[in-house]
């Protein structure tokens, strides 16, 4: 395919020029100017531009090396964890194990929207490249750590590579033309997808090997890092460094919306930090939950009311709702999404696999989550071809959400004896989850101009993340509090009724928290430990009723957001935002000016 523009053609339209301040002149503060350019070059008419740009190799393989990235970004997260266990046989101290996880997210949770902005300002290629090479860094300190501080340290600073997830869900975005959106994101999508398979079956396979062969996890992230930047310096070239005019330092600082800046990732780090704690540091009516939960979600609150009020260019620009709601309606899904996925999808259902002793070892897990995990991807791929053909976004996501509205209420009236019928709510649940990670994103950014693509995008995306966050913490506080009020209570009635000596009762809850011991337990015999076993299985599976039913009405109002945001039909078009392909006048041009 031609890699370049018809020469009958027009030029796709240029962005709007800032001229830029002559040399020592001044007419205005740094707050003006900045101000003056984004209202400049703020366009929400680009899609007007329908002049079509032959998509060739070079387009196609930055598509492919964002992809690559996405696959590293998800595989780092997903193979780490699940190897703790086996980090914590050989470095200890467990009551810090699951920062191994949770740092790298909280640095991505909160810097996302913030490393957008400067890569919008900024540039995109080299920012991604410096913060993937402190990943590198970060990588290659966690496989030589010897102890768990160190491995910590390590994983802060990968999460500086993980923030970096705003500019990869971009660049793909605005290589393509606009018609090609939903592919652009369920490409980065797939990439995702495959790097969480090759976390979760590889991590299992290289820590079989030896004691510590868990490191071998931490030189695989290093290579993918590594890699990932190589391929971004070799065949990544936007056409320009960015959108915005030369500005000065102060202007580029005020660009990057400061306060808001210090109000969001000041909130956001309290409000996750908090919930993290939540997790059994710290009871819920702790000073250590209460006191950093309250400040932060304080702080989320002024920001949002400096984005409305205080300024009307900054993280949250005003212009993303120049064309109506679909920015915070299609937000506000994503973070439902993200309170499913990272508390119901990612922590509950293995929970509930383990505890209704359908699976007993991790690796048994792992093969049955391909249930939901196959099916996600096999259902992306046409779902965004529906998407692109047919120029339609919402339909898929309100078909999709529907498919997981009635995968919670399948969940929420779960038994212990639908061991079978677990994998079809598997398949329902992979299904569902494909249209909100593959076509949210599209509309967000169908709902910022390009100034702002990845400052949307990683807001979404930290938006997200903390709704993961807050329905980590709830559904866990759901689950525990039953089980520590029914557990015990329920397996003694059905001992003691099956026959089992009162004095036995502690030893037979003791072996069956610990899974084994049962033939120290006196009096007990195959009837007493099939009734106790059953009621254990009981207690749980109550409790996770529960917690999935609690996840109903969230569902339903991310089907309501859904359903009241606007088509983007006409948004997608042939105009290519960045394009990198060569273009003959352009290339024309350079060559007459070398000649004078």
């Amino acid at each position: 395919m031609s890699s370049a523009v018809d020469p009958g053609q027009n030029e796709q339209v240029a962005p709007v020029q800032v001229a830029d301040k002559p040399l020592g002149e001044h007419y205005e503060t740094a707050v003006e100017h900045v101000k003056e350019v984004n209202d400049a070059i703020a366009r929400v008419d680009s899609h007007l531009d329908n002049t079509h740009v032959a998509l060739g190799w070079r387009s196609w393989l930055v598509v492919l090396v964002t992809m690559f990235g996405n696959l590293t970004l998800v595989f780092v997260v997903v193979a780490a964890g699940s190897v703790i266990a086996f980090i914590i046989r050989d470095l200890g101290h467990p009551g810090l194990a699951g920062w191994i996880i949770q740092g790298p997210l909280l640095v991505q949770s909160v810097l996302c929207p913030i490393i957008g902005r400067l890569s919008d300002v900024v540039d995109r290629k080299y920012l991604a490249c410096i913060q993937l090479s402190v990943a590198f860094v970060g990588s290659v300190v966690s496989a030589t750590a010897h102890s768990m501080n160190t491995l910590i340290g390590g994983g802060i600073l990968i999460g500086v590579g993980l923030s970096s997830l705003g500019i990869i869900v971009a660049i793909p975005a605005e290589v393509l033309p606009l018609k090609y959106r939903a592919i652009a994101n369920g490409a980065n999508f797939l990439g995702g997808a495959f790097g969480g398979l090759v976390g979760q079956l590889g991590a299992g396979a290289v820590t079989n090997v030896e004691k510590d062969g868990w490191r071998n996890i931490f030189w695989m992230q290093a290579a993918f890092h590594g890699a990932t930047v190589l391929m971004l310096l070799a065949f990544y070239f936007p056409p320009r460094r960015s959108d915005y005019p030369k500005m000065t330092f102060v202007e580029v600082l005020w660009s990057l919306d400061p306060i808001g800046a210090v109000l969001f990732v000041g909130g956001a780090t309290l409000t996750i930090l908090s919930l993290d704690w939540t997790g059994g540091t710290y009871a819920w009516s702790d000073a250590h939950v209460i006191a950093p939960l309250v400040i932060g979600i304080v702080l989320l609150i002024l920001f949002g009311i400096y984005e409305w009020k205080g300024r009307t260019d900054g993280i949250v620009a005003h212009v993303m709702f120049k064309n109506g709601y679909n920015f915070p309606l299609a937000v506000f899904a994503f973070a439902v999404e993200g309170w499913i996925f990272y508390s119901a999808v990612n922590s509950v259902t293995p929970q509930v696999i383990l505890n209704l002793g359908w699976e007993t070892t991790s690796w048994q897990i792992s093969i049955r989550q391909l249930a939901y995990q196959l099916p996600t991807i096999g259902f992306s791929i046409p779902m965004v071809l529906y998407s692109t053909k047919y120029k339609d976004l919402k339909n898929p996501l309100i078909f999709t959400y529907t498919v997981f509205l009635i995968v919670c209420i399948c969940y929420a009236t779960i038994k212990p004896s639908e061991n079978h019928a677990q994998y079809a709510f598997a398949v329902l649940a992979g299904i569902g989850q494909a249209g909100p990670l593959t076509l949210i994103l599209a509309l967000v950014q169908f709902a910022a101009p390009h100034a702002f693509i990845a400052t949307a995008s990683g807001f979404a995306l930290s938006a997200r993340a903390i709704g993961g966050a807050f329905g980590s913490a709830v559904l866990d506080a759901i689950i525990n509090g039953k089980i520590d009020a029914t557990l015990a209570r329920d397996v003694t009635r059905a001992a003691t009724g099956a026959g089992l000596p009162a004095s036995s009762v502690p030893d037979l809850l003791e072996a069956i928290g610990a899974g084994e011991g049962f033939d120290a337990v006196r009096g007990l015999n195959g009837t007493i430990l099939d009734a106790a076993l059953d009621a254990r299985n009981w207690a749980y599976a109550r409790a996770y009723r529960l917690a999935w039913a609690s996840i109903i009405p969230f569902v339903a109002l991310a089907i309501v957001a859904v359903i009241f945001i606007k088509h983007v039909k006409e948004l997608m078009t042939e105009h290519v935002e960045a394009s990198v392909e060569r273009r003959p006048a352009a290339a024309a041009a350079r060559r007459d000016e070398e000649k004078n």
